[in-house]
């Protein structure tokens, strides 16, 4: 009910946006820009891939999530962290989403000594299949975290408003049929949240290698993390400390015998399907 209250309160001091934004959500456009996205079920570790990735020398993040292929109105907020002024420059001279979006990128790039965007927004998986097609030269990292342990770690968030195993359930199954959609299609890499924090050496190797570029020791120093202010938050504090599995499982101790049975007899297909065990 609050996300549909947030989608309608976005149109009513400008209901004349509607049909713009429609149309502007059925793109021509097919961008030929290389970026690379970090998307995946709420609470799966996508701002830890995102700060890991932000730490190397080539790449960069806005530290914004856009949420432009959200239903809200696109043209109430601005995006990326640019200006006001910036957005709606931005806003004239494009024609759809893919075009701003492209724009966009290609702005910030120019403003950070051309290094590549990290565009971060989790629920942005929703649309994998969309973004695959719009976006043939970009790279798509999707993190996969075992569905009970995100819902574990989504009750602590004030943002996730998935406050039942079944629910979180049904929007985690969601993410991962996007990603099992486009799981072969060779510019979306697949990597477990368990897999990367237990062997981040390894894991992130393979992901430098599937971007085309050298992995860096920065990248595992714990001091590239602090710097991001989110780090303050309780919901993002392990940003502030080393790459751990610490939390994997935790949904064992957390999680009623009757959530993790109303879970499973949601998503117990996809949590199969990525390697995780049923109770």
């Amino acid at each position: 009910m609050k996300s549909l209250q947030v989608i309608l309160g976005s149109y009513i001091k400008a209901p004349h946006q509607v049909f713009r934004n429609i149309s502007w959500h059925r793109p021509k456009t097919v961008s030929d820009h290389r970026m690379i996205f970090v998307l995946g079920a709420p609470r799966s570790g996508t701002t830890l891939m995102e700060r890991i990735l932000h730490a190397h020398s080539r790449l960069f993040s806005a530290q914004k999530e856009t949420g432009l292929l959200s239903p809200r109105n696109i043209f109430s907020r601005d995006h990326f962290g640019l200006s006001t002024e910036d957005n709606k420059r931005l806003f004239s001279e494009s024609c759809d989403v893919i075009d701003f979006l492209t724009r966009a990128a290609i702005l910030l790039e120019s403003r950070n000594e051309g290094r590549i965007l990290i565009e971060k927004t989790p629920q942005h998986v929703l649309r994998l299949g969309f973004l695959v097609k719009h976006f043939p030269n970009a790279r798509f990292i999707h993190v996969v975290r075992d569905g009970r342990d995100g819902y574990c770690s989504a009750l602590k968030h004030p943002n996730v408003r998935l406050n039942s195993s079944a629910a979180y359930a049904r929007y985690w199954k969601r993410c991962t049929e996007a990603g099992l959609s486009v799981r072969t299609n060779p510019i979306v890499h697949t990597v477990r949240y368990e897999d990367f924090t237990s062997n981040p050496a390894e894991h992130l190797e393979k992901l430098m290698a599937f971007l085309g570029l050298e992995l860096e020791p920065a990248q595992f120093e714990a001091t590239q993390v602090k710097a991001d202010a989110r780090a303050s938050f309780q919901r993002h504090q392990r940003l502030a400390q080393p790459i751990s599995n610490a939390t994997v499982g935790r949904w064992r101790k957390e999680m009623s015998g009757s959530e993790v049975q109303k879970f499973q007899a949601v998503a117990g297909e996809e949590l199969k399907a990525f390697g995780y065990e049923l109770a």
